[in-house]
This record gives structure tokens, C-alpha cells and sequence, in this order.
């Protein structure tokens, strides 16, 4: 069993924590059976703290009702425009969502470990500035992907086509916008998922979030690591297209709203685990330690004329 410990490691080991000067070997190649693997993993890891992981699910939901109750779209923003709509739903649901998924997937990390990290060690300064650092990248990319979809519609689908041939108004726009809070929050995690498959970013968050190196080498691994494994573009861009469009029908409503809430917690938490898995061989840090220290004693302990039979000439 140590020895493939050990092999994992050789072949998995990612990056120096802190952004350090020593480089990884990288990502590896994996199978469609990791990726089942991966989904019970994250189960579990939420099942280690679940009311931990219950308060993060609940800040999405709470973040999106308290945006939307602040009256600053119309005053920015024509009330008439459909712009209005499109970035009020991008700010009020995206910006909660990001910062949960990117939540939800530091806290994976901590529960995966040992020993569950101390309240300080989770909630500092560098920590917090790394996760809402993490968390406005996320949001950045979710709003490009609404506002190229947005534009694509109007320029090949107007919706005021209708409208304007009858002679009536043109009706308001409501794009990517469900009747329910949760019903739109599950769509805007779909679009996430649509978003990190199509710019290739499923790895960047938590290369991002851990490893603190320049955005553009996140992005650099990242890519690789999914053109490694290319099994998980149909996975990412199906998953995001059934979120994205299961709050619109009526039969599938109330399974949306259910959804909603723990979604978000566990794409963050499996995010890490495919991130461990893929660049880390699926060990943490103090394991590799350990593994290094045994093998240091292991090797101290023998004779000189074993470790260096050279010497024996």
C-alpha cells in the first residue's frame, strides 16, 4: 500500500503551497471511473461537517434576497432596458453563488484534512483575501458568459420580433431569470458549469484558491489538465445545460428549488477533489510529509554500505 502511496505521489504531486519557486510535475490523466469516484468523495466530505456546510449553502440563497431588496438598479439602469434585468440577475445571484462555491471549496480542503484546521488558520487575512479573490474571478467569468449569451439572443432570436408585427410593446426582458429565488439561483450554476467548461477554467478555482500562482499559469494547468481528461467537458456542459434550463418548466419547478439549495456546497467540494485527485494524486500535504519522513528514517536506519553500495568496494 506504500508503495503505490508513493507512486501516486510521484505521478500526482501538483504545486508548492504558497506559490513557491519549485514546480510540479502537473496534471495526470484519469479515467470516467475517477470521476464517479469523485462524486461519493465529496459526499463524504460534506458528511464530515454538515451544518458546516449547511451555512454555506444558505448564504447563497440569503446573499441573493438582501441584493435584491437594494434599490440601486433603477437608478443606475434603465427600468425599460433588458440589460437592467441581465446584469441585476449576473450581480444579485452570481456574485452570492461564486463566493459560496469558492466557500464551499476551501472548507472540502479543510475537512479532508486529519485534523480539522484551527478558526484562525481558516479565517485570516491572507485566507479571506485569496477566497474573495478566487470568488471575483468566478463571477467575472459568469458575467462574460451571460452577456455573450445575452447578445447572441438579440442579434439571432429578438424577442420583440413578435411583439413589434402585431403592433403591441415589446415585452420585458427577462433573461436567465425564473420565477423563484432558488429557481434562479440553480440556473446561474448551471451557466457556471457551461462557463468552466467552455474557457476551460474547471481547475482554475482551486488552483487559485490553494495555490496562489499567476492567474494566467492557473489557467495554463488548467486547460491541460481538462484536455487531459476529456471526459469532462460532456459531464461540466450537460450538467450546466439540465441546471440551466430545469427551473423553465413547470413540472421540474419544486426538484429545482430542492436542488438549490446544496448544489452549489457540493460543486464546491467536488471541485477540490477532482483538483486533488488530478494534481495532487489525491494525497494532501501532510501526507506527502509523512511519507517523506518515513522514507528519510527508513533510509537513515539502514547501513552506510546499504544505502551506497559503492562504498563497500
Amino acid at each position: 500500500m506504500l508503495c503505490v502511496t508513493v507512486v501516486r505521489v510521484k505521478l500526482g504531486a501538483g504545486f508548492p503551497t504558497g506559490g513557491g519557486n519549485m514546480h510540479g510535475i502537473g496534471p495526470r490523466a484519469l479515467t470516467p471511473r475517477d470521476g464517479k469516484d469523485w462524486l461519493m468523495q465529496a459526499w463524504q466530505l460534506m458528511w464530515r461537517r454538515p451544518w458546516l456546510f449547511v451555512a454555506v449553502a444558505l448564504f447563497a440563497p440569503a446573499g441573493s434576497a438582501l441584493l435584491l431588496t437594494l434599490p440601486i438598479w433603477e437608478w443606475w439602469l434603465p427600468p425599460a432596458s433588458g440589460w437592467t434585468a441581465l446584469l441585476a440577475t449576473v450581480f444579485c445571484y452570481g456574485l452570492p453563488l461564486s463566493l459560496t462555491v469558492t466557500l464551499a471549496c476551501g472548507l472540502a480542503r479543510a475537512a479532508n484534512r486529519k485534523r480539522f484546521p484551527a478558526p484562525s488558520q481558516l479565517f485570516n487575512g491572507t485566507a479571506l483575501k485569496a477566497l474573495v479573490r478566487t470568488s471575483l474571478f468566478l463571477f467575472v467569468l459568469l458575467l462574460q458568459g451571460y452577456l455573450a449569451a445575452y447578445l447572441l439572443r438579440n442579434q439571432l432570436l429578438p424577442a420583440d420580433i413578435a411583439a413589434v408585427a402585431e403592433g403591441l410593446p415589446p415585452p420585458p426582458m427577462a433573461f436567465g431569470t425564473a420565477n423563484t429565488v432558488l429557481g434562479t439561483q440553480l440556473s446561474v450554476l448551471g451557466g457556471i458549469l457551461l462557463v468552466l467548461q467552455v474557457l476551460l477554467a474547471g481547475f482554475v478555482i482551486p488552483l487559485q484558491l490553494f495555490r496562489e500562482l499567476p492567474l494566467a499559469v492557473c489557467w495554463r494547468h488548467s486547460a491541460l489538465a481538462m484536455q487531459l481528461n476529456f471526459w469532462l467537458f460532456p459531464a461540466l456542459g450537460l450538467t450546466g445545460l439540465t441546471l440551466l434550463a430545469l427551473p423553465f418548466f413547470d413540472l421540474f419547478s419544486i426538484p429545482a428549488q430542492v436542488l438549490a439549495l446544496p448544489l452549489p456546497v457540493y460543486l464546491g467540494a467536488l471541485l477540490y477533489v477532482a483538483w486533488n485527485d488530478v494534481f495532487q494524486g489525491g494525497i494532501e500535504e501532510e501526507e506527502i510529509v509523512e511519507l517523506q519522513d518515513q522514507w528519510r528514517t527508513s533510509v537513515s536506519s539502514e547501513p552506510a554500505s546499504r544505502q551506497f553500495p559503492a562504498a563497500r568496494d
